[in-house]
């Protein structure tokens, strides 16, 4: 059976001071509907020789992101629906995990 092929859309981005990248790419099949996600893998945050595995997304530090170890190499996440289906080192080959998922190969 033929992999359908969606059409793939810039979601979430990581907006700072130099710092300008994708987070999520959002698959749409044909009528527009979301079906599939590829998901970036925010690992713990670096400081020298320290590692930090809990970001304070504000000033006060009220609200903290957690940040897991990600797998070695594996810093994105297909998934259609709420199910993972695959793991790669660059979007792109997540996003043909995924749409390969919804094809049954």
């Amino acid at each position: 059976m033929h992999a359908p092929r969606l059409h793939w859309k810039r979601g979430r981005q990581e907006e700072g001071p130099g710092v300008h990248r994708t987070l999520e790419w959002i698959g749409r099949n044909d009528a527009g509907e979301a079906i599939a996600r590829v998901v970036r893998i925010l690992g713990p945050v670096w400081s020298g020789w320290r590692t930090y595995r809990a970001v304070a997304l504000d000033d006060e530090a009220k609200v903290v992101e957690l940040r897991p170890s990600r797998p070695d190499g594996a810093d994105w996440l297909a998934c259609v629906g709420g199910q993972v289906v695959g793991r790669a080192p660059v979007p792109l080959q997540a996003v043909r995990a995924a749409e390969a998922a919804l094809g049954g190969d």
